[in-house]
């Protein structure tokens, strides 16, 4: 009897030790899994910061956020901000063809993606929204993206423009969105047609035959017009590097070859996909902010559109990049020591306000603005986003033509 129930007793030890094993297996997986999401989150947003760092310090080398450069690139008079965009995408463009030859995978989940949150919109909601950003930027010398570089860089108005900014996501969100957004689009709808399935070629082809020719046409403008001809006085004298330690010295010039600064942002683009599965956009970020608001439970039912960017990690990497590029560009400005800048370099508070305001109700209404469709969605050749990219710079320049045949001077 002892020893049946030791042997009993020695059975029931051994099935207690049996069944603890899973368990403490189970716990170690969680422990494992848990660990592995924490990595990721600070991960994104280590990346994020040193990506908004960098885009907020090259956007202002280029020169490419002052009022005038940006009314003048509609006029033609000059094209600071062409070459950029030129370099930017051409970048962009060769570096989804190395995404899809070495990830192609990774690739197209983050093209599956950028159509998606796309698949609402229609040619109308595109052809405003482009309209309506070309119109905002003329108006208050401003992008959604270069609202950050002027903050940073010490323009006061710009704090009006990020007014207007915040105005124009709420306006979209209270009165536009769920009246103009309700019904998702067939998957062959032509907005979401890519060129390389239209024109029966390999993706990776064409990225690389447009890459070239954008970044051929960024070289370019510079051989005809050389960049430090084609920047405002007050950079060109700061233009120049200093004799002595050569690396410290480049970066205290205030300025740098456009081009060359294009091609920087444009090659985020890769590191915005392999780190953080995401492209390049900034528009968001004012969504996130004027979201805040939607903590307030009341305030959260009544717009449930903007509710969806309060909370969550994609949307707080999001805000943290603008806020970044703040940083970035304050550094920029602090090193060549132009900090702040002065209000020459902005607009009134009348027209920052309400360009701000057309801004991202434009940017709201085509799901992006000139980085997010103008540089990563004329990237993936998606037709949606080379008709609000066409519209953008179509409404800014006929819009500054016609107010210039009027006024001998910008006076708004």
């Amino acid at each position: 009897m002892e020893s049946d129930a030791m042997i009993s007793g020695g059975k029931t030890s051994v099935e207690k030790k049996d069944t603890a094993k899973p368990e403490t297996s189970s716990a170690s997986v969680q422990g494992r899994s848990k660990n592995k999401k924490i990595g990721l989150i600070i991960r994104s947003i280590v990346s994020v910061i040193i990506l908004g760092l960098l885009f907020g310090f090259l956007m202002n080398k280029a020169t490419v956020f002052i009022t005038p450069t940006i009314r003048k690139q509609m006029l033609f008079q000059r094209f600071v901000m062409l070459k950029m965009f030129l370099a930017a995408v051409g970048v962009s463009m060769l570096s989804a063809a190395v995404l899809e030859l070495v990830r192609k995978n990774l690739y197209t989940k983050v093209l599956v993606d950028d159509i998606e949150d796309n698949c609402r919109r229609g040619v109308l909601h595109y052809v405003a929204g482009g309209s309506l950003i070309g119109l905002g930027m003329v108006i208050c010398g401003s992008c959604p993206g270069t609202i950050f570089v002027q903050v940073g860089s010490g323009i006061f108005n710009s704090l009006f423009t990020s007014l207007g900014a915040l105005l124009g996501t709420y306006f979209y969100f209270i009165v536009i969105h769920d009246r103009s957004i309700k019904e998702r689009l067939p998957s062959n709808a032509l907005v979401f047609r890519r060129l390389p399935d239209i024109l029966h070629t390999p993706s990776a082809v064409l990225h690389i035959l447009f890459g070239l020719a954008f970044l051929g046409g960024a070289i370019g403008l510079e051989y005809f017009v050389p960049w430090r001809s084609d920047i405002d006085y007050y950079f060109q004298e700061r233009s120049y590097m200093n004799r002595g330690n050569m690396f410290t010295s480049v970066f205290h010039m205030a300025a740098w070859p456009p081009a060359l600064c294009g091609a920087g942002v444009g090659l985020l683009q890769l590191l915005f996909v392999v780190l953080l599965s995401r492209t390049l956009g900034a528009s968001s970020a004012f969504a996130v902010l004027a979201a805040q608001i939607c903590r307030i439970k009341s305030i959260g039912r009544a717009i449930p559109s903007l509710n969806s960017y309060t909370f969550g990690l994609e949307n707080y990497v999001t805000f943290l990049f603008g806020v970044s590029a703040v940083l970035g560009s304050a550094l920029s400005s602090t090193v060549s020591e132009t900090i702040p800048l002065g209000a020459e370099n902005g607009t009134n508070i009348l027209a920052s306000i309400l360009g701000g305001f057309l801004l991202f109700v434009g940017a709201r209404c085509a799901g992006g603005c000139t980085s997010g469709q103008g540089i990563s969605g004329t990237t993936h050749l998606i037709i949606g986003s080379l008709i609000t990219t066409a519209c953008i710079f179509g409404s800014g320049i006929v819009f500054g033509f016609c107010f210039s045949w009027t006024k001998t001077e910008w006076f708004y």
